[in-house]
């Protein structure tokens, strides 16, 4: 059986933005089901980080939230641009069923056609979920509005 590795993001996926900006930049929150959905998923699957930003602005995200324990530092990929990693960030984990879960549907669609069997996870929160325009021809395996919804698709898949 394919080992599964499920690829978050990190900004209005895992760590809540919109308090962190509400806060000027002061707290370091999650969403409520974060922690939950992590420590399930833990057990099934290999957990990584694919985000975009600066690595130690990034890194200390998911330091000061207490989520870094879930993830291998050899798992975590941050750029300043996710479409420059993209390639490599999937072949390195193309041996197994990979899920991508992100807000931004761009990064799904490029990802789906890199890697036709990418299962791919729209979550759709946030100022670039709320925003998204259709992309024509392309529909993301599953959209989710809550982390919890995504612990029985990867379960059963």
């Amino acid at each position: 059986m394919k080992q599964k590795v499920v690829l978050f993001d990190i900004d209005y996926t895992l760590f809540n933005t919109d308090v962190f900006k509400e806060t000027q930049l002061k707290k370091h929150s999650v969403y409520d089901e974060v922690y939950d959905v992590l420590k399930k998923l833990s057990k099934i699957a290999r957990l990584a980080i694919f985000s975009e930003g600066e690595t130690n602005f990034q890194k200390t995200k998911l330091h000061r939230t207490d989520i870094m324990k879930y993830f291998n530092e050899h798992d975590i990929h941050i750029s300043k641009s996710k479409i420059d990693k993209l390639t490599p960030v999937i072949r390195k984990y193309s041996y197994g069923k990979l899920f991508l879960v992100d807000d931004k549907l761009s990064i799904l669609f490029d990802a789906k056609r890199m890697l036709p069997k990418v299962f791919t996870i729209w979550m759709k929160r946030g100022m670039y979920a709320e925003n998204q325009k259709e992309i024509k021809g392309f529909k993301p395996d599953f959209e989710v509005k809550s982390l919890k919804e995504i612990v029985s698709i990867i379960h059963n898949s």
